[in-house]
């Protein structure tokens, strides 16, 4: 099992460039491949499994180099090579960027 992660309820994951036009497709791809481990970005607590939400922004912003046969497969992380494509990633990347946004306290 992976190491316990601390609780991550901090500060959301920012600055991730996407194309909002994404996040429906994201929304799909990612609630059929990740949400289960990761939870809900951004709502979820997190634990063993990070929560993507409240990742730094250059994980997001490289998140094929570990959904393609990463380091984290190591420690439990399926490979998704040759199940998503860089496009789906990319709209994964949206929907995780894009929730985060959508619940961001606003001032």
């Amino acid at each position: 099992a992976p190491a316990f992660v601390k609780y991550q309820m901090d500060k959301l994951v920012a600055g991730v460039k996407y194309d909002p036009a994404h996040v429906p497709t994201g929304t799909a791809l990612y609630v059929s491949n990740c949400v289960f481990c990761h939870g809900v970005p951004g709502v979820d607590r997190g634990g063993n499994i990070p929560n993507l939400g409240y990742m730094d922004a250059g994980y997001i912003e490289n998140l094929d180099k570990f959904v393609f046969k990463g380091p984290a497969t190591e420690r439990g992380m399926p490979d998704f090579t040759g199940k998503l494509s860089m496009d789906d990633v990319q709209k994964i990347k949206a929907f995780i960027q894009g929730t985060a946004d959508a619940i961001r306290p606003k001032n």
